[in-house]
Order: structure tokens, then C-alpha cells, then sequence
């Protein structure tokens, strides 16, 4: 079987985006009950968790294939802060470095408060969104585990291809550019609807 997917990327740029995701797509963009948690809602709906991808993980001392949680993903997109940034500021807490300290060693890249003081738009992360034809949602809809796993499989090739030919870091307003050999993806959904697969990839 031979299947096509569009790939369509979008920009990250408002802080409580991170709601859409979790509240929305990470739900098989359908409406989560309010006040339930997203692992409660996905199970009763039976859609997947999204489960941390990428190269980058490494460097943030993420597992690939481990759960992506709410509060991580607020943290990441939402702060700008390092996902497990609650778990690290404890940790120094613990080791005698004052509050402010800890808070500022959690942060990724430059603090999103100094950029919005300079009246600028900062630019939290990347949305990549697999657009399939209808026959593959078809079959991911209807198909059994082995079938999702190829799936999944494909989705994975499809971000290894985007980590080795085309992310890439800018700065100077483009003037400045460097390979990017790795990313950090949390994957916010895999749904049954038209939308196919959603991954966020951190640029922070």
C-alpha cells in the first residue's frame, strides 16, 4: 500500500497554546470534560498518550518513548521553561542555591518575559501537523495494534527526515543560520478525525 501525507508547519507563538493541545487535540480534537484529567479522558476515549520524540531529548535528560504530561508541556511552551523544571528546581532548592538561581537555570534559550519587554514575538515552537489521505485514517481508525505501529513508525521515519535535511537555528532575523541535528518533539495527539498526527517541536 502506498499512502501520501501533507505535512503542514505552523508557528508557536502564544503562551496559553499549550491549552489547545492538551485540552483539545491531545483528545482527539473533540472536548474534554472540564476538570478531568487528560490520562483519565484519553483512556475513556481510547487515544494514546503522546510519548516524547527526537534527538534533543538527550541534551534535556528526557527518555524517548516516556509520557508527555500536561504540566510539561505548560512548562515547555507555555513558560518556556525546561519540562521537568519543577522536579530540577527542587533538586537545587536542595542544594542550597537560592529561588532565584534555580528558577533562572530551568529556562530554555532566552526568557519569553525579556522578549515580550522588547515589544518582540517569541517564538515557542513549531507545529507540524501529518495530513493523510482519507484511507489512512481509515485504516489507523479501524486497523489493529500492528497496523498503528507501522503508522507510528512512518511518523517517526517522517521526523528522523526533518531532524537530518531541514531543521536548522536562526538568529539576526535569519541572517544567522546553523544545522539543528536534533529536536525535541512532544507528539500532543494521534487521532481517528481528519486531522491525522499533531507534533509540537520545541525550538526554545
Amino acid at each position: 500500500m502506498c499512502a501520501v501525507a501533507m505535512l503542514s508547519v505552523a508557528k508557536i507563538q502564544r503562551r496559553n497554546a499549550w491549552r489547545y493541545y492538551m485540552r483539545g487535540v491531545a483528545f482527539g480534537d473533540g472536548r474534554r470534560p472540564i476538570g478531568q484529567p487528560l490520562e483519565d479522558a484519553q483512556e475513556l476515549a481510547g487515544l494514546p498518550p503522546g510519548r516524547w520524540l527526537g534527538r534533543g531529548l538527550r541534551a534535556l535528560g528526557l527518555t524517548e518513548g516516556a509520557e508527555v504530561s500536561e504540566r510539561q508541556l505548560k512548562l515547555l511552551f507555555g513558560e518556556g521553561w525546561h519540562p521537568d523544571a519543577d522536579r530540577i528546581e527542587r533538586g537545587l532548592l536542595d542544594d542550597s542555591v537560592d529561588a532565584a538561581t534555580a528558577r533562572r537555570l530551568t529556562v530554555l534559550g532566552q526568557p519569553i518575559e525579556g522578549i515580550e519587554a522588547r515589544k518582540q514575538t517569541p517564538l515557542l515552537g513549531l507545529d507540524f501537523t501529518f495530513r493523510p489521505q482519507a484511507s489512512l485514517v481509515v485504516l489507523w481508525a479501524l486497523g489493529d495494534a500492528t497496523v498503528r505501529r507501522v503508522i507510528e513508525r512512518a511518523v517517526a521515519t517522517a521526523l528522523r527526515w526533518l531532524e537530518d535535511e531541514v531543521a536548522e537555528t536562526r538568529w539576526a532575523s535569519g541572517r544567522g543560520r546553523a544545522k539543528t541535528p536534533a529536536l525535541v518533539v512532544p507528539p500532543s495527539g494521534t487521532s481517528t478525525t481528519a486531522t491525522g498526527c499533531r507534533s509540537c517541536t520545541s525550538t526554545a
